[in-house]
């Protein structure tokens, strides 16, 4: 066994010069700038995280100042030779001009006392009397009152170098009369790239994947890094290998956080309660595991929103599986993933049961993908709402109603109280279908009687639902040959309406006034559509486009366009909105949620059985489809009028420029307040679980 001692790597390859000092440049020029232009002040701050290189720096500066050597024969013009008596004495420790002062030791009143009597006191063969003060924000306030007024009158030969890790616990008036200089953390690749150059100078092999490793155990401090590098190098020799090392070192391997990740893109549950057994049987701190898991995220999360890989800080193998990865997630994902692990981290310390704690953040990752993402819901719905628009794609409920005869017969029967007032309004053509073989569809019902008078007698009774019914059944069977070749697909429809244009005239406008007596309501077009699907107004019969051989454009059932306004019935539009006013209050009193939907609706016109409501966007007009069937018969009660249809005209309220904000809301607050007001995406958010990730 060798009598020299051993020197730890951090003593060993202790900095000497400047240019050993690693990562810290911008203090360096400037100490040495000010070596060179001889214009140092009396007291300097060294701040910054631990082993970073404060105290170092300091001894360095204090050598510089003190070394014989003239300032033109130096390397660089002001690094210490390391070859007069001055530096050779300090790197021994004989030097007695440069003092080193642990304040944390040394914080009463009384040293600073007695540190003040030897200030005075002036050097010794050196040029200037060196005060190193270590950990200066341990001494007391007494103490640093003691020291204010040597700090900001000391003698010429005197100067102070102050070192701290926590400069806000020195007070204001001893900052205000030192230089500060802030240490910068030293990055996991330069604190690498050092490590490196030692294991050459050692001759101790090691791979990239270690030295990463042992890089990102200092966290940022190369004195830390060189305390784990002697641990690898005493439990692995000279041959340092990754799979070894993190065996040895305790340290959480990078494949399972990736199998965390890779779980929480399939959804396995399961594979989270197995990975956290893991970790617990297998010994790893379950802090560490969290805060590393965090990390790993961070990296995905660069990997998905930043070109530069470099910014990763891992070997280059693992920061291109990290990019291949990251892919494979949305950056709102990583966010709520990234959101989860800091809740977990900040709890996991004061839980009882942290094994639980971590399980349940895990479970919650994995269901994380199936949860609904609000804003792409909405988009999606805007996008179906342009496609419906344009004629992209079929209504599901009007299909439904081609299909079931009852259905349309249902939903048609409505009709013939709004097509009265065409029917008068073209009067003269009317005459021409009856006195043509018009009676193929009219007399369908009246098949059976063969005399003329019997039509004749039958057109008033038409209107009435007890007659019609029965009739129906033998109509196809009597005129086939007319209908089948272009109404196959509404041959229920026209058969509907073919009562309504025989008796198209002046006295049947006046019969269907009584008609809303019947003891069921006219039913909405479909009354099982749901809140996000758009529902037809009213069938539009293909007649309308291509005119059939049975009736007239001006028989068939109106159809309100976008841009389209009814006929105005002034008198009684004075019925309707004080009516609907009504209505409105009454259910607001007992159903708010609909009461919302109907306080944003006001009756814009009345006219051919039809009221126009106006309302602010295209999202209360869904709303308020489902319920045009309550609405109809309430207001047909209230009115007494022969109310068949509910309209809707989207009109966006009109705002006073004055009053709008100069700013927009972000989108993240335009979602809160939907999830505010919207009841329907409220009752989303709440039901899926939804979050706000824009």
């Amino acid at each position: 066994m060798s009598n020299k001692a051993y020197l730890v790597t951090a003593r060993k390859y202790r900095p000497l010069l400047f240019k050993d000092v690693v990562a810290q440049e911008h203090v360096t020029e400037t100490l040495k700038n000010a070596i060179r232009l001889d214009r140092l002040a009396h007291a300097y701050m060294f701040t910054g995280p631990r082993g970073v290189g404060k105290t170092t720096a300091a001894r360095i500066v204090a050598k510089a100042i003190n070394c014989t050597t003239p300032i033109e024969d130096r390397d660089d013009r002001a690094e210490p030779c390391r070859t007069c008596v001055s530096c050779q004495s300090f790197e021994e420790g004989r030097n007695m001009n440069i003092i080193e002062i642990d304040a944390a030791s040394n914080n009463k009143v009384e040293d600073v006392r007695d540190l003040r009597e030897t200030v005075r006191i002036p050097p010794q063969a050196n040029r200037m009397k060196v005060y190193i003060i270590d950990e200066v924000h341990m001494l007391s306030n007494a103490a640093f009152n003691a020291l204010l007024k040597t700090l900001e009158e000391p003698p010429p030969h005197a100067m102070f170098i102050f070192a701290t890790t926590e400069p806000h616990k020195v007070l204001p008036t001893i900052q205000s009369r030192c230089q500060r200089f802030d240490f910068r953390r030293i990055a996991t690749s330069e604190s690498v790239e050092r490590l490196r150059e030692i294991c050459d100078t050692e001759d101790i092999s090691v791979d990239d994947e270690s030295l990463m490793l042992i890089a990102r155990k200092g966290d940022g401090a190369l004195r830390d890094a060189l305390s784990v590098f002697d641990q690898a190098v005493s439990l692995c020799g000279n041959d340092i290998k990754y799979p070894e090392l993190i065996r040895a070192l305790g340290v959480v391997d990078t494949d399972l956080y990736f199998n965390v990740t890779q779980a929480v893109t399939d959804g396995k549950s399961a594979e989270m309660i197995l990975i956290v057994d893991r970790v617990v049987r297998t010994g790893y701190d379950l802090q560490e595991f969290v805060d590393g898991l965090a990390e790993h995220l961070r990296n995905l999360l660069v990997a998905s929103t930043v070109k530069d890989p470099t910014l990763i800080e891992a070997t280059e193998a693992d920061r291109k599986r990290i990019v291949d990865h990251g892919k494979t997630f949305s950056e709102s994902t990583l966010l709520s993933l990234i959101t989860i692990m800091g809740d977990v981290s900040e709890s996991l310390r004061l839980s009882r049961q942290p094994r639980l704690k971590l399980e349940m953040a895990l479970l919650r990752m994995a269901t994380l993908p199936s949860s609904v993402d609000i804003k792409s819901a909405l988009d999606k719905l805007s996008k179906l709402e342009k496609m419906a628009a344009s004629g992209e794609i079929k209504i599901v409920s009007e299909v439904r109603q081609v299909s079931s005869p009852t259905s349309e017969q249902a939903a048609v029967r409505p009709t013939p109280k709004i097509t009265p007032a065409p029917a008068a309004a073209v009067s003269p053509p009317a005459p021409a279908p009856q006195a043509a073989p018009v009676p193929a569809p009219a007399p369908a019902p009246q098949a059976a009687p063969v005399p003329a008078p019997a039509p004749v007698p039958q057109a008033a009774p038409a209107p009435a639902p007890s007659a019609t019914p029965p009739k129906p059944a033998p109509a196809p069977a009597a005129a086939p040959e007319e209908n089948d070749p272009e109404e196959k697909d509404t041959a229920p429809l026209d058969t509907a309406e073919t009562p309504i244009s025989d008796s198209s005239d002046v006295p049947v406008h006046s019969a269907p006034v009584p008609q809303p007596s019947p003891s069921t309501p006219p039913p909405s077009p479909d009354p099982g559509i749901s809140l996000f699907m758009e529902p037809p107004a009213i069938k539009k019969p293909r007649s309308r486009n291509e005119p059939t051989n049975q009736t007239s454009t001006a028989e068939e059932v109106l159809v309100l366009d976008k841009d389209e306004d009814p006929l105005s019935e002034p008198d009684a539009l004075s019925l309707v909105k004080p009516a609907w006013d009504a209505i409105v209050h009454e259910v607001m009193a007992s159903e708010k949620q609909l009461g919302s939907f109907l306080k944003h609706a006001t009756v814009h016109d009345f006219g051919e059985r039809t009221v126009l409501l106006s309302v602010p966007d295209d999202f209360h007009a869904k709303a308020l489809r489902s319920e045009r069937a309550r609405l109809i018969r309430q207001l047909t009660e209230a009115t007494d009028l022969g109310i068949d249809r509910i309209a809707f005209k989207i009109e966006a309220p009109s705002v006073d420029p004055s009053d709008l904000s100069d700013t927009e809301s972000s989108a993240r607050e335009q979602l809160e307040d939907l999830c505010e007001k919207n009841p329907a995406v409220r009752a989303l958010v709440e039901r899926f679980g939804g979050e706000i990730v824009w």
